[in-house]
């Protein structure tokens, strides 16, 4: 099993009208992989409610008893909708 961070983003225009994320929800699982995890995350949140735009799933290395980014071996899956 290996940990993840979901995080669902919806796109909105800034000040300048330019594109900008806005992270609206974010959880970690664990799960055997990346497309497992956004299942996971997506059963555990109300994600219809969000109407999230952009979906990112980070693989995290567990390191001393707490997670953090693992800088080489990640794997990362987006979704637009």
């Amino acid at each position: 099993m290996n940990n993840y961070r979901v995080s669902f983003y919806k796109d909105l225009l800034n000040s300048d009208g330019h594109n900008s994320k806005c992270l609206q929800q974010q959880i970690d699982v664990q799960s055997d992989g990346p497309s497992d995890a956004l299942v996971l995350a997506e059963q555990r949140i109300d994600s219809a409610r969000l109407n999230a735009d952009r979906i990112e799933v980070v693989r995290l290395a567990c390191s001393h008893n707490h997670l953090e980014h693992s800088s080489g071996d990640s794997a990362a899956l987006c979704k637009h909708t």
